[in-house]
């Protein structure tokens, strides 16, 4: 178990400027956790998912804050990125996939936005940045690391994407090559991003060349991280996914949780320090 500190539990709004990378018509919003010792640190910028940065009250929500708590804990400066409130919205999880104004590539350049910005702080350690992502931030996750800015000349250093959707991206796996080592994690009973897919992609990036891992979890669902969920439950106001219009199952799984936390330490510990 880990101890978390005032500072780690209570995050610090900041402002991230489109700098021309985002397509946002405002400054983005997002929260920084930073760790008690002094830097320069690595640093993790998280995309949030469909459902957006925060809980029905407007904190973030339970998923966002245990991982910003957890990695300032091990010694990373985390950076919450929020992508909806800098354009009007709240959630596009009850959107078709068809009907989303705002899609997964759309999100890219606030990525790289706030790799920018982190890259122009102090106490930062400017070379070792990764990127984590869940379900539509995961497949935020999965476009930027195979593309960079023109303009810019190095990208993040590592990413792991949690149940992000590769079906499509599967039928086009030969030109998916991640510039930088990358994980995914996800349950193998997921229904609205299903794992198979996933697995499929890696393989043929391996077969490729790329430096990339994907781990399954036999019976855990989409958000199988969330300790903000108490049970598995079926939404049926989700109208994609594996069966659509019949909705999706969502919930937790405590072991593959702990699991995927000492996987993704593990994963950035021997990418990013």
């Amino acid at each position: 178990m880990f101890s978390v500190s005032l500072a780690h539990a209570t995050p610090e709004p900041v402002s991230i400027p489109a700098g021309g990378l985002s397509s946002s018509p405002a400054p983005l919003v997002a929260h920084l956790f930073q760790p008690d010792a002094p830097g320069p640190h690595p640093a993790v910028v998280m995309v949030h998912g469909c459902g957006g940065a925060y809980a029905k009250d407007g904190a973030l929500n339970a998923r966002h804050q245990m991982w910003g708590e957890y990695l300032a804990s091990q010694g990373y400066l985390a950076l919450m990125l929020d992508s909806f409130s800098s354009r009007g919205l709240k959630q596009i999880c009850t959107q078709k996939y068809s009907e989303r104004m705002l899609k997964e590539a759309d999100r890219v350049g606030d990525a790289y936005a706030a790799l920018s910005w982190l890259r122009q702080q102090s106490g930062i350690d400017a070379m070792h940045i990764g990127l984590l992502g869940w379900s539509h931030g995961g497949g935020v996750t999965l476009d930027v690391i195979r593309r960079k800015p023109a303009n810019m000349l190095e990208g993040f250093s590592a990413a792991v994407s949690f149940y992000p959707g590769c079906t499509t991206r599967n039928k086009k796996a030969a030109s998916f090559k991640p510039y930088a080592p990358l994980l995914i994690l996800i349950g193998e009973a997921d229904d609205w991003t299903p794992a198979a897919s996933c697995v499929a992609l890696t393989n043929t990036a391996r077969a490729q060349g790329a430096v990339m891992q994907i781990v399954t979890y036999p019976g855990a669902y989409h958000d199988f991280d969330h300790p903000g969920l108490s049970k598995i439950r079926l939404r049926a106001d989700v109208p994609n996914g594996v069966n659509p219009g019949k909705g999706v199952h969502t919930g937790p799984d405590p072991v593959a949780r702990e699991d995927a936390k000492r996987r993704t330490l593990e994963f950035f510990a021997g990418q990013l320090k």
